[in-house]
């Protein structure tokens, strides 16, 4: 009689979550994931010895699925003259927070990203579109110039009207970096420009508020449905662009501190905090 059979291993072995092994459709697909799967996380993927074990045509139609299913990642990017690339794979689809880890993590190290994954390849757009655009340095106006020399060939006191000069030179900077400032914080961020900044803002405090909590998993899951919750509610459009910071400070700390009171870690002592019907910027925790 033919049949699974199942034997129980205490060491030696891989876990697989059955999700993957149940929705791909390519054995090629399948044996890979079983393979990445069983090697240490500390494993650089390489595709060179993946090629060399397996062959190129399997490895190639293997990965395809993958990178469909969410479940691998390529960072292509380049350093120097090089072209260099960046792999990830797991058993659980990636969701969009943790590409743009990936993404963050690649950029922060100074590279230029050139292309990703077909199903994530438009988080490049967004990010790109994220950065501030390089305005003119200020410098100063041709008619201070002018000002300038006029005032050091005619004027009875060059050093009173030195002075006076420079007033209005530190006067006229300060000015048009305040509009500038006050520019970049007022422009209309659109959701998902919003939803890029709120993510990236949050995961800068998972070290404080995710250990002892959630999993790595669970954080990413819990910060995808605030974001998303932010943005549907229609409550971005009440956080300018300069508080982003300090509204996912204090919006995981009422998560957290809901979460231990839920679990019995501590009793109800102060009342939530509502960022948003507060005017009080000297509450703000930066």
């Amino acid at each position: 009689m033919s049949g699974i059979i199942k034997r129980r291993k205490t060491s030696d072995y891989a876990q697989i979550h059955n999700g993957v092994l149940q929705q791909l459709e390519d054995i090629r697909s399948i044996g890979l994931i079983s393979h990445l799967m069983s090697l240490p996380e500390t494993w650089e993927i390489k595709k060179m010895q993946l090629y060399k074990k397996f062959g190129r045509g399997p490895i190639t139609n293997a990965i395809a699925e993958l990178e469909q299913k969410k479940y691998w990642v390529t960072i292509q990017y380049r350093q120097g003259k090089k072209t260099l690339y960046y792999y990830n794979v797991s058993d659980v689809p990636f969701a969009e927070a943790e590409v743009l880890e990936m993404i963050s993590e690649v950029e922060g190290a100074g590279h230029k990203i050139t292309s990703l994954s077909e199903s994530f390849a438009h988080l490049l757009s967004i990010v790109e579109n994220q950065q501030p655009k390089q305005e003119d340095d200020f410098s100063v106006d041709s008619s201070i110039v002018e000002n300038e020399q006029l005032m050091v060939n005619t004027s009875p006191s060059t050093v009173e009207n030195r002075q006076l000069l420079n007033k209005y030179k530190k006067t006229n900077s300060n000015k048009k970096n305040n509009d500038k400032q006050t520019l970049l914080i007022n422009k209309e961020l659109t959701p998902a420009k919003f939803k890029i900044a709120l993510i990236s803002a949050c995961n800068e405090f998972y070290s404080e508020f995710a250990p002892t909590r959630w999993s790595k998993q669970a954080w990413i899951t819990l910060i995808e449905t605030f974001v998303n919750e932010t943005i549907s509610e229609g409550r971005y459009t009440n956080v300018p662009a300069d508080k982003i910071q300090g509204y996912a400070y204090q919006s995981l700390k009422n998560i957290a501190y809901k979460f231990d009171l839920k679990n019995g870690r501590i009793e109800r002592k102060f009342p939530f905090y509502n960022w948003l019907e507060s005017d009080n910027d000297d509450e703000m925790p930066y």
